[in-house]
């Protein structure tokens, strides 16, 4: 299964679009972390089929989305959030506690436009960094394991 994992967009609609017509039609699985919610309601408007999971950020007002969700993707258990309910501007611990207690294996995160990954005691960690910048993520589950990769447009 392969995730493509979007934050941050911030009206840079170009870059949103390039990133998900880039990856249509070899991804699984869009997961959007906020900041950018009508940014990608206009995906969706032209791509209504596109599988897809959101969540609500700091700057998505109004927005009626969770500010953080929990899916299953191919047996594993991926815990997302735009980031700042769990403060990660000051740090990811509190965000990794949170993911390791619900028994995650993925966790991601947006908000600090910072990409990362990582790996910490069985769990996978992954910031995409700004869809603005250009930045997102992608995510390869298979019967081997996980694999996480900062990508850029």
């Amino acid at each position: 299964m392969r995730i493509v994992v979007i934050s941050d967009s911030h009206k840079s609609k170009s870059n949103l679009f390039d990133i998900v017509e880039k990856h249509m039609n070899t991804s699984d699985l869009f997961i959007f972390l906020g900041d950018g919610e009508d940014d990608f309601d206009d995906v969706l408007a032209l791509y209504p089929n596109l599988r897809n999971e959101r969540v609500a950020g700091n700057c998505d007002w109004y927005s009626t989305l969770p500010l953080y969700k929990t899916i299953k993707a191919n047996n594993k258990t991926v815990f997302f959030s735009h980031g700042h309910p769990f403060r990660v501007k000051f740090g990811y611990e509190e965000i990794i506690r949170h993911s390791k207690e619900i028994g995650a294996d993925i966790c991601l995160f947006g908000h600090t436009h910072n990409q990362y990954t990582g790996y910490d005691d069985g769990l996978y960690i992954m910031n995409p960094g700004s869809a603005a910048d250009g930045k997102y993520g992608i995510i390869d589950i298979t019967d081997n394991g996980i694999m996480l990769n900062a990508a850029r447009l």
